[in-house]
């Protein structure tokens, strides 16, 4: 017949491999289970009116790349009142002899147009 102590030592690993075999398992479906991850806050979207067709538009920015081959520029320019927030953006040019004007680095002024398919600019010009 088992003493006492020998008897409690049995009840109490009996309890500690049931605790350990309840945990491991909780542990096993919580990693199976998908969390959610916390939901980002909406971002309000830049109000911009549409643009009107055939309106100009007058804008300021830094030369950031020319490709006289294909006829456009990178400009990176202020905000353009009516027609867009400031951002780096590529517009074709209406005439290639434009960029000739100017050259990366250089700031300028510059008139653009929405013509229903797309901006393009009409005037450049650089500036002090």
């Amino acid at each position: 017949m088992p003493n006492s102590r020998t008897q409690n030592l049995g009840w109490i690993l009996a309890v500690v491999l049931v605790t350990s075999s309840a945990c491991h398992r909780e542990i096993e479906r919580s990693a199976l289970v998908p969390q959610q991850s916390p939901t980002p806050p909406a971002l309000k979207p830049i109000a911009v009116p549409s643009p009107i067709i055939g309106k100009p538009y007058p804008g300021k920015g830094v030369v950031k790349l020319i490709n006289k081959k294909e006829g456009w520029i990178e400009i990176d320019h202020e905000e353009i009142e009516g027609l867009m927030p400031a951002m780096e953006m590529e517009w074709f040019v209406e005439k290639k002899p434009l960029l000739d004007k100017v050259k990366v680095g250089d700031k300028v002024k510059f008139t653009v147009i929405e013509t229903g398919k797309g901006e393009i600019i009409t005037e450049l010009e650089k500036i002090e």
